[in-house]
């Protein structure tokens, strides 16, 4: 998706011979190709069959053009009426909002069988990439006439802001952003549409879409049917629209094929996607900082909320209802961050970083035209990072706070909204202008259907209770409870008075506080405003600095990867930025350990050895029963004598990826990535061979399951499987 003209990547793979006679497919490079490089790869020597031109072609109609962006993940098109296969885990929040304890469709799954019983998909979007252009002239342009770093960021943000109005504005249909693609060096604009209208089609049940639970998240072998089927739908007119009765579904410019006879091992592969981020370009500094602070901090924060709302769901269906998709998208997070943390730990990497960039200065040294250039590079980088390391938990605490405590988020909107408010209206943000007050009503309606005060509380608490042990965290109320002999019993009473007296808790007293006059909100006697006017200025001021040190490496990462290109005479891939990619690989397995090798491919044997009637492998009665008659239909894998389940592979892939459909070398899907093995979480800083695998649902037990558990053939017929 990143347009970087300076790039050029190997032309041709080397096969590796076996004995005399056979071969195997090459080690891919790591790396998820933006759309300008798509075209410079060899991919018919690596295994695709089809031209390079079928799979991007931005003079035509392409497989780029059957992807869409669906939420936090990726998704494709179908079928010509606008049929999106996602994961399950994708589509779970949308289906646990229309779900009752009394009709469950999360725990029992959900089928329309008509287009007048697909549900609306709350909250959910897609959109799709119409085009992209490289704007990194104007915005260094813009950057490079600042006077110091801080005002360089908003130089930037403020180039950035403009090219996004002026593309809005000579199309109201589409959506502008532009991404960084190397800091300091490259950005670009890409035009989206957004359609509004989705609806849930297919959703096998809770059992089968999340086989396995947490306890097989980021793990292999894996037998989860991760899959769900939703519509997109337009006015008549071909525009994006809210949901209307009178809406149709939207008619792609492609979609994708589906290969029900899937792959085999050693397959070559390819994934289009929407990765999130990675960071495989940032410097050993950063790197520190991930394992030092961000990672166990964040970790060990959403361990302890997923205990308590696990706990505070017991006994209680609707609350445990209400609790699941937070739960998830926190365990989510959790294992991924511990994966990482092990994954640091086991390969070193912080030290293995850190003498290549002693390697590095050795060689800006062997020059004295190198030397003065790029000499100062790698110790200013380290001297912005300690600023960072010297601030430690505290950015965290504060970002953490707003994200996940809501009665202190409202208590921060509040106050920003009265700073904003003394400033003439076109001067605001927009959510506090005239202009945005129904977005601002819409944001609080949201934020308090997911309010649960007693709950929220105990995070709280909890935030704080951490926040006493670390000393660079300091304001008045925090300083109190720190130098208390029982801090503990101090914070427990007085959040219990916050939450039983600040009359911002409750939903119409909260919105009522728009309506006042400058003078009434600044005579408002309330706890939790208190709190944000302890807490608010010293977040400003981290804001302040972070943006300054932002500004620094802008400039500093720039000349980092110049000379580190120049040390080692290639050209890197941009780090994923959630714009469009192509990775590509092979089915093939990979040994974890000692003395262990897992192979590429589960099947439903392994569903049925795993299956319980409780827990994490509670499996449904039906999938046993067709599994005791063989009943396995048109999927079965001839030479495993049963429905594959998983696949697994060596592309690159991250957070994002997500429903990602996996393709053959005819381009054709034949899965959808939704995980990587656990060893491979480090992929967001590192790729090797010999660890990296993600993982994904075999086509067969997405068609087998839709047909035999969810009564679908309607849904095969769509995607002219007979």
């Amino acid at each position: 998706m990143k347009l970087l003209n300076n790039i050029v990547f190997k032309s041709s793979l080397l096969f590796i011979s076996i004995f005399s006679l056979a071969t195997i497919p090459t080690i891919p490079d790591e790396g998820m190709y933006p759309l300008s490089e798509i075209s410079k790869l060899d991919l018919n020597s690596a295994g695709l069959k089809i031209n390079v031109d079928e799979v991007y072609n931005p003079n035509g109609v392409s497989l780029i053009d059957a992807l869409v962006r669906i939420g936090g993940c990726t998704g494709s098109f179908v079928s010509e009426d606008g049929l999106i296969l996602t994961n399950h885990h994708c589509s779970f929040g949308s289906v646990q909002k229309v779900s009752t304890v009394e009709n469950n469709y999360l725990e029992n799954g959900l089928i329309a069988r008509t287009r007048e019983e697909e549900i609306p998909a709350t909250g959910l979007t897609c959109r799709i990439t119409v085009s992209y252009e490289d704007v990194s002239s104007r915005i260094l342009s813009a950057a490079n006439s600042a006077n110091d770093f801080t005002e360089r960021i908003n130089a930037i943000s403020a180039a950035i802001k403009q090219i996004v109005l002026e593309e809005e504005k000579k199309d109201s249909t589409i959506k502008a952003e532009v991404s960084e693609m190397f800091a300091g060096q490259s950005y670009v604009l890409f035009r989206y549409k957004t359609i509004n209208d989705i609806r849930l089609v297919y959703v096998p049940p809770r059992a089968i879409g999340e086989f396995g639970g947490e306890s097989d998240n980021w793990v292999w072998p894996r037998h989860t049917g991760d899959f769900s089927f939703l519509r997109a739908y337009v006015a008549p007119d071909g525009s994006p629209a809210t949901f209307s009765k009178d809406n149709v579904p939207y008619h792609p410019k492609k979609y994708l094929n589906v290969n029900p006879n899937g792959v085999d091992e050693n397959d070559f592969v390819f994934i289009l996607d929407y990765p999130g981020r990675t960071f495989k370009n940032q410097p050993a500094q950063f790197l520190v900082y991930q394992q030092k602070y961000q990672l166990p901090y964040i970790q060990n924060l959403f361990s302890w909320m997923i205990n308590m709302y696990t706990e505070a769901g017991k006994n209680n269906p609707t609350l445990e209802l209400e609790l699941s998709s937070r739960i998830k998208g926190l365990a989510n997070t959790e294992k991924n961050f511990r994966g990482k943390l092990v994954g640091l730990e086991r390969l070193n990497l912080v030290d293995k970083k850190l003498k290549e960039e002693e390697q590095l200065q050795s060689f800006i040294n062997s020059s004295a035209e190198l030397k003065q250039k790029y000499g100062d590079v790698l110790p200013e980088i380290k001297k912005v990072y300690e600023k960072s390391f010297d601030n430690g938990m505290k950015p965290l605490f504060l970002s953490m706070l707003s994200r996940n405590v809501t009665a202190y988020n409202l208590a921060r909107i509040l106050y920003e909204f009265r700073n904003e408010i003394q400033k003439p209206e076109a001067e605001r943000k927009k959510v506090y202008t005239s202009e945005g007050r129904q977005q601002l009503l819409n944001s609080i309606n949201n934020t308090f259907k997911q309010f649960l005060p007693e709950l929220d509380k105990k995070v709280m608490k909890k935030m704080f209770s951490d926040a006493v042990n670390y000393t660079e965290i300091s304001f008045g109320l925090l300083n109190e409870f720190r130098q208390s002999e029982d801090a503990d019993v101090k914070l427990s009473e007085y959040f219990d008075k916050v939450y039983g007296e600040s009359v911002l808790l409750a939903k119409e007293n909260f919105i009522s506080m728009f309506d006042k006059s400058l003078d009434e909100l600044n005579n408002i006697d309330d706890p939790l405003i208190k709190l944000a006017e302890q807490i608010e200025p010293m977040k400003a001021e981290e804001d302040f600095k972070a943006s300054a040190r932002e500004g620094e490496l802008n400039v500093l990462l720039a000349k980092f990867l110049e000379v580190k290109k120049l040390w080692l005479n290639k050209n890197f891939i941009p780090d994923a930025n959630g714009t469009l990619r192509l990775t590509y690989g092979y089915v093939r397995g990979y040994s974890p350990a000692d003395a262990t090798y897992f192979s590429p491919i589960t099947t439903l044997k392994g569903v049925i050895e795993k299956g319980r009637s409780y827990g994490d492998y509670k499996l449904p009665q039906s999938v046993s029963e067709l599994y005791n008659k063989k009943d396995f239909g048109d999927f079965v894998e001839e030479d495993l004598g049963q429905v594959p389940v998983a696949i697994l592979y060596n592309t690159d892939t991250s957070g994002g990826n997500s429903g990602s459909p996996v393709l053959d070398a005819n381009g054709e899907l034949v899965a959808l990535n939704f995980d990587r093995c656990f060893e491979a979480t480090i992929n967001d800083y590192a790729w090797s061979e010999d660890y990296s695998r993600s993982i994904g649902v075999d086509i067969r037990y997405v068609l087998w399951v839709t047909q035999k558990i969810g009564g679908a053939d309607f849904l095969l017929e769509e995607m002219g499987i007979d």
